[in-house]
């Protein structure tokens, strides 16, 4: 699901789609109440920023997380290019890390003792959109990301996504603090890297390595269950007019789930017309905001479109659908359930 940086906006459910079915109008009056996330916080949640930079740019694909000297995995000080190219110095393990993704929220939440994180986001405390509420609780929480506001936790490691300001970033980076940015999150093998980079930022890279591992080993427990199914098209589309295309986690989600996504053959997050949509004709559409369904489903332009007439329209559990960090496995999980009802699945407490 890149990490949908066009501002649309859309609304996550707390249900999980394993008790989803057809969207009737008494569904849609509750999911109606979810309130709107924007596309920009669905998709762009892990970008970041480490750490003082010494010097100047380098290409973000080709040198992403590249260590800068020949040190150990887990030694200290690391001197590391983030992925907008700029070398980042780390002196000694993080102890007050201040997350200003939600990404990085989750997978911090999987590698470091939690009294080592001194900031998040707001949307970590928000069931809606976060699958780390408890933990996420009682830390000091971000909205809008400006220096004052980080610099007041006296962070020894800042995570920041490539979307925000440079002026915020060079401001925290002047202090002297750490700051690294994420900038790829477009795919599940890309939620995989910046894990085991996040693991190496903060010390605990053997600790990494087991989430991904496991992440492996359970897509491949769900991709196993799916592999006799008669693969189906699915679409996920917005009350907004846009439909996740390929180069999104989303696309990434549909093909481990074992569906086909009817719009591959967009890029990207993407306006399309009811037009498109019947001529894409999918077997199921789904998406994480009630309202969207409920025109979809009244839409009389789509009235010929598969979905439409087999009853097959749903919604998921936003937090899921959306991560991106290891509870992406759930959302796999979820939309595999939707497209293969009938096929026993892993359920949360096998997951991540």
């Amino acid at each position: 699901m890149n990490w949908r940086k066009k501002g649309i906006a859309l609304a996550l459910l707390v249900g999980v789609v394993a008790s989803a079915g057809y969207v009737g109008d008494a569904q849609m009056a509750s999911a109606q109440s979810a309130a709107a996330k924007t596309a920009h916080d669905k998709q762009s949640i892990v970008h970041t920023k480490t750490t003082v930079r010494s010097s100047g740019k380098a290409s973000a694909s080709k040198h992403r997380g590249q260590a800068v000297a020949t040190e150990p995995k887990a030694s200290f000080p690391l001197t590391i290019l983030d992925e907008a190219g700029h070398r980042v110095k780390i002196s000694k393990p993080p102890v007050r890390i201040a997350s200003t993704t939600e990404g990085t929220d989750e997978i911090l939440s999987a590698l470091v003792p939690r009294k080592n994180v001194v900031m998040v986001t707001t949307f970590a405390s928000q069931p809606l959109y976060s699958n780390v509420v408890g933990w996420a609780k009682g830390i000091r929480a971000i909205n809008q990301v400006n220096a004052e506001q980080v610099l007041s936790v006296k962070p020894d490691l800042v995570l920041m996504a490539s979307y925000n300001s440079p002026g915020v970033v060079a401001q925290i980076e002047q202090t002297g603090a750490p700051v690294f940015e994420f900038a790829n999150f477009n795919s599940i093998r890309d939620i995989e890297a910046n894990i085991a980079l996040v693991g190496r930022l903060v010390g605990q890279q053997p600790r990494a390595d087991r989430v991904v591992q496991a992440m492996k080993k359970q897509l491949g427990v769900i991709s196993h269950d799916v592999a006799q199914q008669h693969r189906v098209t699915v679409l996920d589309y917005s009350s907004y007019g846009y439909a996740a295309g390929k180069n999104t986690t989303v696309d990434s989600i549909i093909r481990h789930a074992g569906g086909i996504n009817a719009a591959s053959n967009i890029s990207g997050w993407k306006m399309i017309t009811d037009e498109e949509i019947v001529k894409m004709n999918p077997q199921v559409i789904i998406d994480a905001r009630g309202d969207s369904l409920a025109k979809i489903i009244h839409n009389p332009a789509l009235a010929s479109v598969a979905a439409i007439k087999n009853h097959r329209v749903y919604y998921v559990n936003g937090a899921e659908l959306s991560a991106v960090s290891q509870y992406i496995v759930r959302g796999v999980r979820d939309v595999a359930h939707t497209l293969y009802p009938n096929v026993t699945l892993p359920a949360d407490s096998q997951l991540q």
